[in-house]
């Protein structure tokens, strides 16, 4: 493989001596550098993914070790690619690994609370721009099998570090502490809305079409048509911060294939979205991408593991200021449940079909004989039609379309 400036054992050479941390008078030597895709799951987005394997000789004995790490690279190439400079998706990665979780993993010390993955070095240059992370697999961490409706337990123990990051957030605000503008617009905004309408009205409609075509309920589909054409601009609406509510910073990607379980925690990776905002984003999204099957049956026994574990956090953080109620959690949850629908129609549909190709992933949206077959594919699978109908009139009954009513 052609070097692209960091494939080069020179470029490891500082993290290799920081992680071997040997004796002066005793050196090490790099007999292979390798360089494989990260994972198997899914095409990256917005970015490549890397697993660089290092295998090295060590002292006199030339004792025998592999070192591996993680490398997220900055491309042109990578569906979703058009969005990380709009964005600014490696100067806020490189925040949050530089600032934001050092600081919310010391507020969670003494529990040894940890949120993510080590950053080791990041490079941003006109010649590439890549950030080096632990391989969170060489500490057993692993992502699970399935890339959507994960079960009871695991759904829980991802509320639960959700909770912890988002009140250690909030406790980090209230003393003050700063937000980068980055921070300040998520994936869907203003800044987006030209380069992703086209892309989420088109598989929105399509979602709509098939929900006619089984003959739907009018009762709810006929408010959810009201948003043909304008789903996006009424979600940009709705990510606006508003500072009279309880506001902390979201992943803002929630989703199975951004989550590694170990025997006894989780970990969350790719922070490139993260958002200040209300929590309903990364509630709302988890909930879709992730326990949609749970939510039909148990969305009062989550919003309350969610609500209970948060207030607790802030506690444990000695959180100042006046603990947000039930109520008011609530209220946003239903003020902004129009943010399920992007998901709901495009992220768990193509998970669900199992799309994963960079090339389905183009082809998906366009007039083609393929991208009509792949929105059938997806609009049409059984899961998937059982799911949305199942999911759709629990959300109408917990009031997450209430705002509908009052659309024209």
């Amino acid at each position: 493989m052609e070097s692209s400036g960091w494939q080069c054992v020179e470029y490891f050479q500082e993290i290799l001596e920081r992680e071997l941390q040997l004796q002066d008078g005793i050196g090490f030597t790099v007999r292979r550098l390798q360089v494989g895709s990260a994972t198997e799951k899914t095409a990256g987005y917005m970015s490549l993914m890397h697993r660089v394997s290092i295998d090295l000789e060590v002292g006199p004995m030339r004792q025998p070790r592999t070192l591996c790490y993680i490398v997220k690279e900055k491309s042109d190439t990578v569906f979703g690619g058009d969005l990380v400079d709009v964005l600014a998706v490696f100067p806020k990665e490189r925040n949050v690994y530089e600032t934001l979780l050092p600081t919310f993993e010391g507020l969670w010390s003494a529990q040894r609370v940890q949120f993510g993955p080590r950053m080791l070095k990041a490079t941003e240059s006109a010649q590439f721009t890549v950030i080096v992370m632990e391989d969170l697999t060489v500490r057993g961490y692993r992502m699970r099998d399935r890339c959507f409706n994960l079960p009871m337990a695991d759904v829980k123990g991802v509320l639960s570090k959700m909770a912890k990051f988002h009140a250690a957030s909030a406790v980090y605000r209230a003393k003050g502490g700063n937000i980068s503008e980055h921070f300040m617009k998520g994936v869907i905004s203003e800044n987006t809305l030209d380069l992703l309408e086209s892309y989420y009205e088109l598989l929105f409609n399509s979602f709509l079409e098939s929900m006619e075509k089984r003959h739907f309920p009018i009762k709810y589909l006929n408010p959810l048509t009201k948003l043909k054409g304008r789903l996006l601009s009424e979600c940009c609406k709705l990510n606006a911060v508003d500072e009279t509510e309880f506001n902390v910073f979201n992943h803002g990607d929630l989703w199975p294939n951004n989550i590694m379980f170990n025997e006894s925690d989780l970990l969350f990776l790719d922070f490139q979205t993260v958002v200040y905002g209300s929590f309903a984003q990364d509630l709302l999204y988890f909930f879709v991408t992730t326990g949609a099957e749970l939510i039909c049956e148990a969305f009062d026994e989550l919003v309350d593991f969610y609500y209970e574990s948060l207030t607790s956090s802030m506690e444990t953080l000695g959180y100042s200021q006046l603990l947000p109620s039930y109520a008011e959690l609530m209220s946003q949850l239903q003020r902004r449940g129009v943010l399920v629908l992007p998901p709901l129609s495009e992220a768990l549909g193509i998970s669900m079909a199992e799309l994963s190709e960079t090339l389905d992933m183009v082809q998906v949206t366009t007039d083609s004989l393929e991208g009509t077959a792949l929105r059938e594919k997806i609009y049409s699978n059984p899961a998937y039609v059982s799911l949305v109908d199942r999911l759709i009139p629990v959300l109408f009954e917990k009031g997450l379309f209430r705002g509908l009513d009052n659309m024209s």
